[in-house]
């Protein structure tokens, strides 16, 4: 008979600022068993760019803490770091399994026809040849529910990956890898310039047992090394200062694809890109743009 848990209390602290960035630092230092950040619509940011910001005027960041957590010293440290434009919340989650409620409010998300995105303890009905992804919420957090994510999830699960060599440029939570090494992908390159990213990625591909195959070396470690595919899931700004670096690490005929851009900002990226790549049409999600291009010089 398995064991049941008890529901446990949680203090949860929700701040909105533009400064996601200071309020998830505050969290941390805190010891949050976990932080989310998310937009006025409440899309969950994930993968977020190296060194870069969500794309938000506002933010609305969670911290998630254990019982008996005193919330005062966590509120102060907030006002001064954030100022007192801040909106302050402050929760106790009371005989609720947060877990539970978690779950609920995320369900298993399938991407083309056997990919699934599912946190650990959700039941999945799907094939049994289904690959199914497990993440669950943490400090580096991603599940695939922002369109920036789910663009490259969707052509991730279409495209032939069976023996590739991947970079993913960025990795944040590691989901773009993971995935990839589930779906085939001989050798998984994951950088971030955010070692809690590296460290989840970590965790996350052992969970997922393709730890073997998913690879997280400092950023000056991967030389000139071309790759079979490159993704990169950040922002329009990094991307387009990043071209040439990942363009080097393009073999020719790789594809490249590119994610973390508004429809506005498609010509700029494309531009930096187009001498060394041929795109096909933008795909869109919510104003969000995935860019699939693929580098000249096949043989």
């Amino acid at each position: 008979m398995a064991e049941t848990r008890s529901p446990v209390a949680w203090l949860q602290i929700t701040v909105e600022t533009p400064k996601a960035s200071l309020a998830e630092a505050v969290f941390e230092s805190f010891d949050a068993e976990a932080v989310t950040v998310l937009d006025a619509g409440d899309d969950i940011t994930v993968e977020n760019t190296p060194n870069e910001q969500p794309a938000f005027q506002d933010s609305r960041i969670t911290g998630l803490f254990t019982d008996g957590t005193r919330a005062e010293p966590i509120e102060t440290a907030l006002r001064d770091a954030l100022g007192d434009e801040a909106v302050i919340r402050v929760d106790r989650l009371e005989n609720e399994d947060w877990a539970s409620a978690w779950l609920a409010q995320h369900p298993p998300i399938r991407f083309g026809e056997r990919l699934w995105i599912a946190p650990h303890n959700a039941p999945v009905e799907a094939d049994d040849d289904a690959i199914i992804v497990r993440l669950d919420p943490g400090l580096a957090f991603g599940t695939g529910t922002h369109p920036t994510t789910a663009l490259c999830l969707e052509w991730l699960a279409t495209a032939d990956l069976a023996g590739k060599d991947v970079l993913d440029y960025g990795c944040g939570s590691g989901i773009l890898a993971v995935a990839a090494a589930r779906l085939g992908a001989a050798s998984v390159t994951a950088v971030d310039i955010d070692d809690q990213a590296v460290r989840a990625t970590q965790e996350n591909a052992e969970r997922n047992g393709v730890l073997d195959r998913i690879h997280t070396p400092p950023l000056d470690d991967i030389g000139e090394r071309e790759f079979d595919i490159v993704l990169a899931n950040i922002l329009a700004k990094p991307l387009i200062a990043l071209a040439p670096t990942l363009t080097a690490h393009a073999a020719p005929g790789a594809p490249l694809v590119l994610s973390g851009l508004l429809t506005r900002q498609i010509e700029d990226v494309k531009n930096a890109y187009t001498r060394a790549f041929e795109f096909a049409e933008p795909v869109v999600e919510e104003d969000w743009v995935c860019l699939n291009g693929r580098r000249h010089g096949a043989g």
